[in-house]
């Protein structure tokens, strides 16, 4: 079986087609992912990346869309006659009974059908599925990564499990999936975690409009805007948060007392949701989830806000790689 995925972002559009199949006496070339509670092998057949050019609109866009799937449709020798689906993430809350984008920054897709216009641009009835791009990265992380991982330190199979997936970079996102299931919500708009209030009274502006929302404290940005708000006078320009860890790491003293801060939110908020959701683990991905200090001890820590003296979360990070968005794409058109 044939399965491809879309991961459509404001910057770059990737397209992968993935082979799956029940037996396989290669291991070493295939992925382990467990669907509906049946172990099924995965593998990557090849992918290709396009710029969105989100400027030139929908049309052009979409277009350049069904193009890059014919071009490696060729490139793979794989006929489009043999894809039994498409999985599209994209940058926003998808309606699940529209498959459209009800919100997002990249708005050229609000309120568009993309099954109904790539089935006509590519002249196929080929089914189509749309959510979340953080969605998509906890799909991947519990049905081929993080989960398959958790299966075997405890025990659980992953149509048991409840995993949560954070993206920790310019924004702040997150999906969850229960009993191997993708959580979604009446609306599609399920665990938009990156614009839950964290703060009392008001907090710092968000772009969604709200104020004290979590992306503006637990974001890569929020540290870049953290440090920089209080050395404004002594820096010559703003450092990423990759070399604010870095300097914390060097005893810069703003930038340990930046990454401190930073550390107490995370373990709080991931405490909070603990208390909501109850999950097995949460799995980070995003820039941020690449320093090593923002896993010391913060399993230990995030337990002193649960109310449950047994909950007790893994948290892991991303073990898929660049390759989650586009992978937890294709999934979609398998569950």
């Amino acid at each position: 079986m044939i399965i491809c995925g879309l991961d459509i972002g404001g910057t770059k559009v990737e397209a992968a087609f993935f082979e799956v199949v029940k037996e396989t006496q290669d291991s070493d070339h295939w992925q382990e992912i467990q669907v509906g509670g049946e172990i099924l092998f995965l593998r990557n057949r090849g992918s290709r990346r396009i710029p969105t050019e989100r400027s030139r609109g929908y049309q052009i866009v979409i277009e350049n869309i069904s193009n890059l799937i014919k071009d490696l449709s060729k490139e793979l020798t794989i006929g489009l006659d043999e894809i039994k689906g498409i999985g599209i993430g994209l940058p926003g809350s998808v309606d699940p009974k529209k498959k459209a984008m009800s919100n997002g920054n990249t708005r050229i897709f609000l309120d568009k059908n993309l099954e109904n216009d790539l089935q006509i641009l590519l002249k196929l009835p080929i089914p189509v599925e749309v959510s979340n791009d953080a969605n998509c990265f906890a799909l991947a992380e519990v049905l081929a990564g993080a989960g398959i991982t958790y299966a075997k330190e405890a025990g659980k199979p992953v149509k048991k499990q409840n995993g949560l997936g954070l993206i920790l970079g310019t924004g702040l996102g997150g999906g969850c999936v229960i009993n191997g299931q993708l959580i979604t919500g009446a609306s599609g708009s399920a665990f938009e975690v990156g614009h839950m209030s964290i703060e009392l009274d008001g907090g710092l502006p968000c772009h969604c409009g709200l104020e004290g929302c979590a992306e503006q404290y637990l974001s890569g940005t929020a540290i870049e805007a953290a440090y920089s708000s209080r050395m404004y006078s002594q820096i010559a320009e703003r450092p990423d948060a990759r070399k604010i860890f870095e300097m914390a790491e060097q005893q810069e003293p703003m930038a340990q007392a930046i990454i401190k801060q930073y550390k107490k939110r995370l373990a709080k908020y991931l405490g909070n949701l603990t208390n909501i959701l109850d999950p097995d683990y949460f799995v980070l991905g995003g820039g941020v989830s690449l320093q090593s200090v923002v896993y010391e001890d913060l399993e230990e820590e995030l337990r002193r806000h649960t109310y449950s003296p047994v909950a007790r979360p893994k948290v892991y990070c991303h073990q898929l790689g660049d390759s989650a968005g586009v992978l937890g794409a294709a999934l979609l058109a398998l569950i």
